[in-house]
């Protein structure tokens, strides 16, 4: 009987380390966080696919928003906070060398976000979104 108790406890322990709580973060959910906000997401004309915030990390293509006419936020999704990780260290491995227009990346989850200001006063609302992201669940 003792040793049914320990092959049971030992399965909870097993089974309870190999669950995650992690945070995942939708597309939606940030969309609708900027409407939320009344920042207006609207689709770039005009960039070139080369263009450092439009490539593809880690398998990932960004989606893509003009805010405030001038600014740009660019976003990428991951299945997990450990892919976002690794698309962080290729988006700095690729631009190790480049110059690149100044901006703020965040890390929040799953997601990976530059917030390009092109020179233009940061908009604070921006922040608070990708903070408010932190919580969500």
């Amino acid at each position: 009987m003792r040793i049914v108790k320990i092959v049971l406890l030992l399965m909870c322990f097993i089974s309870t380390g190999c669950t995650t709580d992690e945070i995942l973060i939708t597309s939606d959910q940030i969309k609708k966080s900027f409407e939320t906000y009344g920042i207006p997401l609207i689709k770039p004309e005009g960039l070139s696919p080369e263009y450092v915030f439009l490539r593809t990390l880690q398998d990932v293509k960004p989606e893509t928003y003009t805010i405030n006419q001038n600014q740009l936020i660019s976003f990428y999704v991951y299945s997990s906070s450990q892919e976002t990780e690794k698309g962080l260290k290729e988006f700095e491995d690729k631009t190790a060398t480049a110059l690149v227009v100044p901006h703020t990346k965040f890390q929040i989850a799953n997601v990976l976000f530059y917030y390009v200001h092109n020179g233009f006063p940061k908009d604070e609302r921006v922040e608070e979104i990708i903070e408010g992201l932190k919580v969500t669940k």
